[in-house]
């Protein structure tokens, strides 16, 4: 991203210093909080009505390896505990086993994991597998104090990402009605929301979608494909106030958060042409 941010300051220098007539303005947002969640950047500057005024378009640096995302999958993020009553094994008819009453939990939730999975999203996805929408069980577990000690819990969590073309409330309500289910049921359940944030997806087909497309073209001479990111994107928070807003950046994700996570210098250089091309191409005065 810093790469990404580096080449963004190129382009608005490179386009200020040529004197380029404008009938618009080049704004930069840097904020620091992006792998957080954005509480104190973006959506701080989107509760401040200061995110996207009178935005036109907006684009993000992420390392997206020569394709651009135009959408992305929200997420519904939950802690569960399963409570019971610890006794030693030798007394665990005294006990309650939290493990075998998340086996239960898990189950039931394993079933909805099933039926996610066969929604699929319309956005462009590699590989094809990619379009199902995901639930995942257990990213975390932990369970018990000893081997010789019936479990008073067990914790685990539940990952529910969304493809844009389903609707946060109500994917949340179907897992939180789930859980309620499984109280009555005789389940003792806690439930931690860890984050909440909407899926977002904007068609290729707007003037900086155009624009952008058309820049890759001039400068790396491909045809630029849009698809859906499988994770969150700064972009759900300008989709929201209806501005288009799309991610292209140089590096790739595959070597993001990694001991070898690098851009290549030229990478820089011409994705900082890219992106003033694109600028242009929007609020370029003809």
């Amino acid at each position: 991203m810093k790469g990404g941010l580096a080449a963004m300051i190129l382009a608005a220098r490179a386009i200020r210093d040529a004197g380029a007539p404008l009938r618009g303005r080049l704004g930069l947002v840097f904020v620091p909080d992006e792998e957080t969640g954005g509480a104190g950047g973006s959506a701080a500057l989107a509760r401040a009505g200061l995110l996207g005024e009178d935005g036109i378009g907006m684009l993000s640096p992420e390392p997206t390896g020569g394709i651009a995302w135009n959408a992305c999958r929200g997420a519904i993020s939950l802690r569960v505990t399963v409570k019971g009553t610890s006794a030693h094994v030798g007394l665990s008819h005294t006990g309650v086993n939290a493990f075998t009453h998340m086996l239960d939990v898990a189950s039931a939730l394993r079933d909805l994991a099933a039926e996610v999975g066969e929604r699929r999203t319309a956005y462009a996805v590699e590989p094809d597998a990619a379009r199902d929408s995901i639930l995942l069980l257990g990213g975390q577990a932990e369970s018990g104090a000893n081997f010789n000690v019936v479990p008073d819990r067990c914790t685990f969590t539940v990952d529910r990402r969304i493809n844009p073309e389903e609707d946060l409330a109500e994917e949340r309500g179907r897992l939180l009605d789930l859980l309620e289910r499984l109280r009555a049921e005789g389940h003792d359940i806690d439930v931690d929301i860890l984050q909440e944030e909407p899926a977002a997806g904007v068609s290729a087909e707007t003037a900086l979608g155009r624009a952008l497309a058309a820049a890759v073209a001039e400068v790396e001479g491909t045809d630029l494909r849009f698809e859906l990111c499988p994770g969150l994107l700064e972009i759900r928070f300008y989709a929201s106030l209806g501005v288009p807003a799309y991610c292209y950046g140089p590096g790739r994700l595959e070597v993001s958060h990694g001991p070898d996570e690098h851009v290549a210098v030229d990478a820089l250089a011409r994705c900082a042409e890219v992106y003033a091309v694109a600028a242009l191409g929007v609020i370029g005065a003809t």
